[in-house]
């Protein structure tokens, strides 16, 4: 019965501590009315506004476990596509921030999770550039017909025939310049 009783008051005394560690109510209400003005903004489109309510929750309540979680958010908005602001580097630099502060917990699984979802999206945008610009080579014009992809000798080659013609048509149009000079040399002919 003793080891019961003492067993009962080591709950009730952990209960009492975990009861003093939450947060109070008005810190929880405005933290919810602060990330439901901030989706309210980004659904909106305007990701600078839900950028300033989130800052100024990060400024009203330092300290608290609640702004150490504004990280994830910021970092999320950021590498929302959506976001003509934000960026892949720049929301996986703040995922990585939000990551290494071991105090922020709420959303570690989720930001772990966006983090490599994020490294893997700018990896295939990196690549689908990089292709691009591989298959992308420098283009010819020829009346107004774009020619790609064309080998570096090909170009050359091109380059050179079209060098020949414009040399031809440089030369009659040398030949007729001279012809008219000489028929106003002399109208009576």
């Amino acid at each position: 019965m003793k080891k019961a009783f003492q067993l009962l008051i080591s709950l009730l005394a952990l209960t009492a501590c975990v009861q003093v560690q939450t947060a109070d109510p008005p810190l929880q209400s405005d933290w919810a009315q602060t990330l439901s003005y901030a989706r309210r903004d980004v659904e909106a489109g305007n990701y600078f506004a839900a950028d300033k309510i989130l800052d100024e929750f990060v400024r009203t309540h330092p300290g608290t476990l609640e702004s150490r979680e504004i990280g994830f958010w910021k970092a999320a908005y950021l590498i929302d596509p959506a976001n003509e602001r934000g960026s892949l580097d720049a929301g996986i630099a703040a995922l990585d921030a939000y990551l290494a502060d071991k105090s922020a917990a709420l959303y570690r699984e989720q930001a772990t999770v966006l983090r490599r979802t994020a490294a893997v999206a700018q990896g295939i945008a990196n690549s689908s550039r990089t292709a691009m610009a591989d298959t992308l080579a420098t283009p010819v014009v020829k009346d107004t017909v774009v020619v790609v992809s064309k080998t570096r000798d090909e170009q050359i080659a091109s380059l050179k025939d079209q060098l020949a013609k414009s040399k031809d048509e440089l030369a009659k149009a040398n030949a007729e310049l001279d012809r008219i000079k000489k028929r106003l040399a002399n109208p009576s002919n």
